[in-house]
C-alpha cells in the first residue's frame, strides 16, 4: 500500500560510481608520476645539444683532406627533433597528457569490470529481497566462495528470511485455529440465544436480541478472519479473469443497498472492455466487493460513489472507488490496512458493523495478485481507494 509517490533522483549506480573512482584514483596516481618526472627532467639533468649538420674536407677524387674546398653533409632529419630542453619538455608533457587520457579510459574500463565482478553477489540479493517482497519467504541466496562484508550480508539475510518464514507460519496457523476454534462455540450460541428468543418474554426480548446482535458480529468477524489467513497461506491458481465483468456484476447486485441509503452511485468503464487480467475470480470478487460496500457504508446520507475501471498507457488495469464521508487525515489512512483498526468506532453512521478488516482483505488479495493499493483521503471528506494490476 502506498499513499503518495515521490520522483527518485537519477543517481550513478554503485557499480558506475566505483569504476569513476578507479578511473580517478589511476589518472590522479600517474598526474602525480608524471610531474615527478617533469620537474626531474626540468631542472636537474645537464643538456648539452650539438647541431644535426658536420662539416667534412674533401678532394675533388671525394677523398677528405684538411684543406679541401669544404663540403656540407647534413645528417638525415629524424620524426622528432629535439634542439634544446624546451623541447624535451614539451614532447614529455604531450607524451604524459596522451598517457594520462589512455590511463583515465583503461582505469574506468578495468573499474567496471572489477566493480561488477565484485559487486555481482548483491544482485543476488536484491533478487532475493524482490521475491520476499512478492511473499516467496521460502527463497534463500545460498551464497557460497570467501567470506567478506557482501557474504556475511547475504548469510544475515537468510537468518532473517528463515525467522521471518517462521513467525509468519506461526502467526497464519494461530490466526487460522483461533478462528476454526471459535467459530463452533459462536454457533452454539446463536443457536441457544435463537431458542430462548423462541419463548422470551418481552421484557427479556431486548437483551436476547442484543446477545443475538453482538454474537453475529464475533461470527463475522471469525469469517473474516478465516478469510485473511486462507489468502495469505493458500495457494491460489490464476487464470484469465474479465475484471470489467466482475466489476459491473458487484455494482448490480449493490445497487439496492446503494438505494436504501440514497447514494448517488456512477460507475465508468473504459473503452477497452473487456479488460483481462490473471487472477483468481473468486478472490477478485471479494476485493471488488469490500471496496464497494466500504464506500457504502463509509458514506453520508445523500452522498456520492464513483467508480472507474480503466487501462494505463503500459497496459495496467486501474480500478478507482471514490466516495464522499467523513473527513479523514493522512495519518489515519495509513493504518486502514491494518486488521481492526477503525476510524469512526465499532459502527458506522449507518449502524453497521465495523470490524476494520474490509480493506485489509483488499490489501492481502491485491498482494496476492502482484498488484498496487493506493489510498488517497478526499480534502472534503472521503476516501479514493485505488487497485492497479498488471494485465
Amino acid at each position: 500500500m502506498k499513499l503518495s509517490e515521490k520522483k527518485p533522483h537519477y543517481r550513478l549506480t554503485v557499480r558506475a560510481r566505483l569504476a569513476l573512482t578507479y578511473s580517478i584514483l589511476l589518472s590522479g596516481a600517474g598526474i602525480v608520476m608524471f610531474s615527478i618526472i617533469y620537474v626531474f627532467v626540468g631542472v636537474i639533468p645537464k643538456y648539452n645539444f650539438t647541431p644535426l649538420t658536420q662539416t667534412i674536407e674533401t678532394s675533388p677524387q671525394g677523398y677528405p683532406e684538411a684543406d679541401s674546398i669544404g663540403a656540407t653533409i647534413e645528417a638525415q632529419p629524424s620524426l622528432i627533433s629535439l634542439d634544446s630542453q624546451n623541447d624535451v619538455l614539451t614532447l614529455l608533457l604531450i607524451v604524459s597528457i596522451i598517457a594520462l587520457i589512455v590511463l583515465g579510459i583503461a582505469g574506468a574500463w578495468v573499474g567496471w569490470v572489477v566493480a561488477g565482478r565484485m559487486l555481482r553477489p548483491l544482485q543476488y540479493v536484491s533478487a532475493a529481497a524482490q521475491r520476499a517482497s512478492a511473499g516467496e519467504l521460502n527463497h534463500r541466496i545460498g551464497l557460497s566462495g570467501p567470506r567478506d562484508e557482501i557474504s556475511d550480508l547475504a548469510h544475515s539475510f537468510d537468518s532473517m528470511m528463515t525467522v521471518l518464514e517462521r513467525s509468519i507460519a506461526t502467526y497464519r496457523r494461530f490466526s487460522a485455529n483461533a478462528s476454526h476454534e471459535l467459530r463452533t462455540p459462536l454457533a452454539t450460541s446463536r443457536t441457544m440465544i435463537d431458542v430462548a428468543l423462541l419463548t422470551a418474554s418481552p421484557e427479556e426480548r431486548p437483551l436476547l436480541e442484543r446477545l443475538r446482535e453482538m454474537n453475529e458480529r464475533s461470527i463475522k468477524t471469525v469469517e473474516e478472519l478465516l478469510d485473511l489467513a486462507e489468502i495469505d497461506s493458500a495457494v491460489q491458481r490464476m487464470q484469465p479473469v474479465d475484471f470489467s465483468d466482475l466489476v459491473r456484476d458487484v455494482m448490480n447486485e449493490a445497487q439496492d443497498e446503494i438505494a436504501s441509503h440514497g447514494l448517488d452511485a456512477v460507475l465508468t468503464v473504459g473503452d477497452e472492455s473487456p479488460l483481462i487480467i490473471q487472477g483468481n475470480p473468486v478472490l477478485l470478487r471479494q476485493l471488488i466487493n469490500n471496496l464497494v460496500q466500504n464506500s457504502i457504508h463509509h458514506n453520508v446520507q445523500g452522498g456520492y460513489i464513483r467508480v472507474e475501471l480503466t487501462r494505463d498507457s503500459i497496459g495496467s488495469v486501474l480500478l478507482s472507488v471514490s466516495n464522499s464521508g467523513q473527513r479523514i487525515t493522512e495519518e489515519q489512512a495509513r493504518y486502514l490496512c491494518d486488521p481492526f483498526y477503525r476510524v469512526s468506532g465499532r459502527t458506522n453512521s449507518d449502524g453497521h458493523a465495523n470490524r476494520g478488516l474490509g480493506l485489509s482483505l483488499v490489501l492481502a488479495i491485491t498482494e496476492r495478485h502482484g498488484g498496487n493499493l493506493n489510498i488517497e483521503p478526499s480534502p472534503t471528506g472521503g476516501l479514493r481507494v485505488g487497485v492497479k494490476f498488471a494485465s
